[in-house]
């Protein structure tokens, strides 16, 4: 049995007492249910630090990890240190790059389909603001989610590795082989640029492998290097398809 404790929430550059007690999300995370001892129309537009599976103003069951009540309108911003994991429900542990693309999808959708600016569009000023922050935080959240480039370097930044745009490869042989293909890309055929598109994907998909591996072992000094190997084939099939596209 939990206990209950006191924590802050922050509110409107203001912080209340709230009390609450843990509850264990899909994702194996704990979140706070809030009994908020504001008043309900103060608290509606509340800095959450923490998400809860039920809302904080009615205590109904929320259809999604947002602060979002459709039941009694309640909408909340959602604090920076909350993970794009956590705001669409995904499992962080144990492997954060490891996402099921099908299950992302699905949870995006649920999550837009309640936080839409659309869907606010007959509620207050303020409450229409609050929604479009929520709304850009899951588009953010499922940005960085679905693209295995994005998403790595956002793990990664999460851990205290920034990947920056120059980032050297230190891989002199990939470093010569990537040269050589984009060579090959600007003079081949459709043929010739097909086999290279397949080979590049083969190497992408190695990549992907190597970096689900060295995150799960917290290896973050490899994975960030695998980070930037994974950037420089993106920056190859990207050039592929701009060629394709041309011809």
């Amino acid at each position: 049995m939990f206990r209950p404790f006191l924590v802050r929430v922050v509110k409107d550059f203001a912080v209340v007492q709230a009390t609450h007690r843990p509850l264990a999300l899909s994702n194996g995370y704990y979140a706070r249910a809030f009994t908020d001892k504001a008043s309900s129309s103060s608290s509606r537009h509340s800095v959450v630090t923490s998400l809860t599976k039920t809302c904080p103003a009615c205590g109904t069951i929320l259809p999604t990890a947002l602060p979002v009540c459709p039941n009694c309108n309640y909408i909340a911003r959602i604090h920076d240190s909350i993970s794009y994991h956590d705001i669409l429900g995904l499992p962080y542990e144990p492997n954060p790059f490891a996402v099921d693309a099908a299950l992302l999808k699905r949870r995006f959708l649920e999550a837009q389909r309640i936080s839409h600016p659309d869907a606010w569009a007959t509620k207050s000023e303020s409450q229409q603001d609050v929604a479009l922050h929520v709304s850009n935080m899951v588009n953010a959240a499922y940005k960085a989610l679905s693209s295995p480039l994005h998403r790595i370097e956002y793990i990664l930044q999460r851990n205290g590795l920034e990947t920056e745009e120059a980032d050297p490869l230190e891989d002199l042989e990939l470093i010569s082989e990537i040269m050589e293909v984009r060579e090959e890309i600007e003079a081949g055929d459709l043929e010739r640029i097909r086999t290279l598109e397949e080979d590049n994907d083969n190497k992408i998909r190695q990549v992907v492998s190597t970096i689900t591996k060295s995150v799960a072992e917290k290896n973050w000094e490899e994975t960030k290097v695998a980070a930037v190997r994974l950037k420089y084939l993106n920056g190859i099939a990207d050039a592929i398809k701009q060629r394709l596209d041309n011809m």
